[in-house]
């Protein structure tokens, strides 16, 4: 019987192409709090409803939900879930397809990640409290200490724009980081360990436009990135899989400006280059680390779907 597998975050940009992939080898379904955001390709008997993660009962919906279906594999793909169903796990709840919750707290903390990172002797952007924005030169980065999406991400260029930035989004300075802006090509790359943390997949890809998602990308094997990702997962020993977005400078220093515990909208890239998370991290023996045998592209356009209502 075909393994089923529930992705939540369905209403996001790579969900069709992980339909066209994977649906013949996998019974497929896609969750979100909203049915309509859900590619109309994807059959409606494959939709499932769930509620907000900051609603009291959603982790009980998600186990309710995995019952119903006979889900044994879920795979997160939204910020605000993560804690919630990592702290669900093994209360009847099926296999969660995310990093420990300590790996997923850390990294979900923009602040802690990036102390983290700098305690591990590796490079990343000086990264700041609020109240400390007067130590990093403009421009600059601002933007939540929590959140996804480049969601109120912002490049700063003076002391108004700060002010501008706290009235428009009125938040206050405990939920706001500062950050150096990091010049040069941007990565975001998929990353997976198996089970015990052992490094299975590595897959750059360069991003070509980015519009809050990632628009048009390609993958490609750069060693400067490789390398930083191998001392990255050998110091943290993450499971499953996890993103890291950075900044690749014309001196070879990678600088990471996020690190999402999760699957990304360009997971999908992984896939279609022939990663198979769920053989190669949950099945598999073999300790060959994946990487794109070739370079593949991503270009995201419209797609209008128009129904009899």
């Amino acid at each position: 019987m075909n393994r089923k597998i529930l992705f939540t975050g369905g209403g996001g940009a790579g969900t069709e192409v992980l339909w066209r992939i994977l649906s013949e080898k996998y019974e497929l379904y896609f969750a979100d709090a909203c049915l309509e955001s859900i590619d109309g390709r994807i059959p409606c008997e494959r939709k499932v409803v769930i509620p907000l993660a900051n609603k009291k009962n959603f982790a009980d919906e998600i186990r309710n939900v995995c019952k119903v279906k006979g889900i044994d594999l879920i795979v997160p793909g939204v910020d605000e879930e993560l804690l919630p169903l990592c702290e669900g796990r093994n209360i009847d709840m099926p296999e969660l397809f995310a990093p420990s919750t300590d790996f997923v707290r850390l990294m979900l903390d923009k602040l802690e990640c990036a102390n983290a990172i700098e305690l591990a002797g590796l490079s990343v952007p000086k990264t700041l409290p609020f109240i400390k924005a007067n130590e990093i030169k403009f421009p600059m980065i601002i933007k939540p200490r929590s959140g996804r999406g480049s969601r109120g991400v912002y490049v700063i260029g003076s002391e108004e724009e700060i002010n501008a930035y706290m009235i428009l989004y009125k938040t206050s300075p405990e939920k706001v980081v500062v950050q150096e802006l990091g010049v040069g090509d941007e990565y975001t790359i998929l990353v997976a360990g198996d089970k015990s943390g052992r490094l299975r997949a590595i897959v750059p890809v360069k991003v070509k436009q980015k519009k809050g998602i990632t628009i048009r990308a390609k993958t490609e094997l750069n060693m400067h990135i490789i390398n930083y990702v191998k001392k990255f997962h050998e110091i943290f020993k993450p499971s499953y899989i996890y993103n890291i977005q950075c900044i690749l400078t014309k001196e070879g220093v990678v600088l990471p400006f996020e690190v999402n515990p999760r699957i990304s909208t360009t997971f999908c890239l992984g896939v279609a280059s022939g990663f198979d998370p769920f053989v190669r991290l949950t099945q598999s023996d073999n300790d060959e680390i994946f990487m794109p045998k070739e370079n593949y592209m991503l270009e995201r356009n419209w797609s209008n779907t128009i129904t009899k209502c």
